[in-house]
């Protein structure tokens, strides 16, 4: 939450007439979540949440997967290698983390919370929407 970044007038701070309280209060109420989202990223987690600053991390299984060169193959033992890296190096620190759970898939949902993730992005507008259309056409017969 510390550094250069832009300070624009916007509705979190009431278009400018709660600033200061704004101000104060996002200095004490953000959280920095790093994305690893890349097998580098994986092989250099130690130093990324030793970052003053970093408050947990979330894992973006696309581009993660993509990133050893196979993509959404998300049962790949490399993929779980790197997907066990992660907890492991985690857990040491003492850092939450999350995933993104792209699919709407309860049984996924359900093994990163036993996995003890802290926190799960679920679903994307378009691929809940996408499922629960073919679902309603699957239950009807057509597809």
């Amino acid at each position: 939450p510390l550094g250069e970044r832009s300070i624009g007038l916007a509705r979190a701070q009431g278009y400018g007439a709660k600033f200061e309280h704004y101000f104060g209060w996002q200095s004490e109420n953000t959280y920095v979540i790093a994305q690893i989202e890349h097998i580098k990223a994986v092989r250099n987690l130690r130093e990324i949440l030793s970052v003053p600053g970093i408050d947990g991390y979330i894992v973006g299984p696309y581009d993660l997967s993509g990133s050893i060169g196979k993509p959404g193959s998300f049962d790949d033992p490399e993929f779980l290698s790197a997907m066990d890296e992660i907890r492991r190096v985690s857990a040491e620190m003492d850092v939450p983390g999350g995933v993104h759970v792209v699919e709407p898939d309860p049984q996924a949902l359900q093994k990163c919370i036993d996995d003890g993730n802290t926190f799960i992005a679920y679903g994307v507008d378009t691929r809940m929407l996408d499922t629960a259309c073919r679902g309603g056409l699957k239950s009807l017969g057509t597809e």
